[in-house]
C-alpha cells in the first residue's frame, strides 16, 4: 500500500506540474503568475487544509502548529538567505528558494496523510483516501511547479523533487500500517505546522515579490482569481 500511495502522490503532483506547464503561455508576467499562485495557496489552505486540521485536532493544536511553522520558516529563510542581500538575488534564485520552501512544507503535509491511509487499510476506506490524496495533490503540483518554472528548472529536476515530496506519503503509510492507531493530535499539529510555513512563504516570498513588480490593485485582483479557481476546483471534486 505504501507503494500505491507513493505512485498516487507522484502521478498527481506530476499532473499538476503538467497543468502548470500548459498554463505557462498564458502567464507572461511574473507578478501575475505569483499573484495567481498566492491565491491558489490561500484557497487550498482556507478551504481544505485548515478545516482538516481543526476537524481532527482542535484550535489550540492548530494555532500552535501554525505559530511553530512560522518560527521554523524564519530559521529556514535565514539558512537559504545566508549573507546574501535580497536586492542581489536574481528572479531565478528567489524562485528556487521559494520552491524549496514550498516543497518542504508540502512534504511535511503529506506525512500525516500517509499515516491516515496506513491506519485505515480496510478496502472501503483505502480507495476513498487514495482518491482524496490524488485529487488534492494535483493543485499542490500546480502551485509548486509554477514557482519552479520561474526558477528555470528542467524535467529531470521536476521528477527528482517530486520523488522527495512523495516519499513522506509512503513513509507515513508504512508507519501507520504497523502502529495501527490514530495519531489525531500529531496529524493536526503537522498539518497546522504546514499551514504556518506555507502562509509565511506565500506572503514573504511570493506576494511581496509580486507587489514590488506591479500595482496593488492588480495583484489583489489576480490573487482573488487564483483563490476562486482553487475554490471551484475543490467544490467540483
Amino acid at each position: 500500500m505504501w507503494l500505491f500511495a507513493f505512485i498516487t502522490s507522484f502521478i498527481a503532483i506530476l499532473i499538476g506540474g503538467c497543468i502548470a506547464w500548459l498554463l505557462k503561455r498564458f502567464q507572461k508576467e511574473m507578478d501575475t503568475t505569483y499573484a495567481i499562485c498566492a491565491g491558489l495557496i490561500f484557497g487550498l489552505i482556507s478551504i481544505e487544509i485548515l478545516p482538516e486540521a481543526i476537524e481532527i485536532g482542535d484550535w489550540v493544536i492548530s494555532f500552535l502548529g501554525i505559530f511553530l511553522g512560522f518560527i521554523l520558516f524564519k530559521g529556514l529563510h535565514s539558512i537559504f538567505h545566508f549573507n546574501q542581500s535580497e536586492a542581489l538575488l536574481s528572479k531565478e534564485k528567489r524562485s528556487i528558494r521559494t520552491g524549496l520552501l514550498l516543497m518542504f512544507s508540502i512534504a511535511i503535509h503529506n506525512f500525516p496523510i500517509g499515516i491516515m491511509i496506513g491506519t485505515n487499510l480496510e478496502a472501503e476506506l483505502t480507495i476513498p483516501l487514495l482518491q482524496t490524496l490524488f485529487f488534492h495533490s494535483i493543485p499542490e503540483g500546480v502551485i509548486l511547479f509554477t514557482v519552479l518554472m520561474v526558477a528555470g528548472t528542467n524535467v529531470i529536476q521536476w521528477l527528482t523533487l517530486n520523488v522527495f515530496v512523495s516519499i513522506p506519503v509512503a513513509l507515513g503509510v508504512y508507519i501507520g500500517n504497523y502502529i495501527r492507531i490514530e495519531f489525531q493530535l500529531l496529524s493536526a499539529f503537522l498539518i497546522s505546522f504546514t499551514i504556518g510555513i506555507m502562509v509565511t512563504v506565500t506572503v514573504t516570498e511570493i506576494l511581496f515579490a509580486a507587489f514590488k513588480k506591479s500595482s496593488t490593485v492588480k495583484i489583489v485582483l489576480f490573487t482573488f482569481v487564483g483563490f476562486g479557481i482553487m475554490g471551484l476546483y475543490l467544490y467540483v471534486i
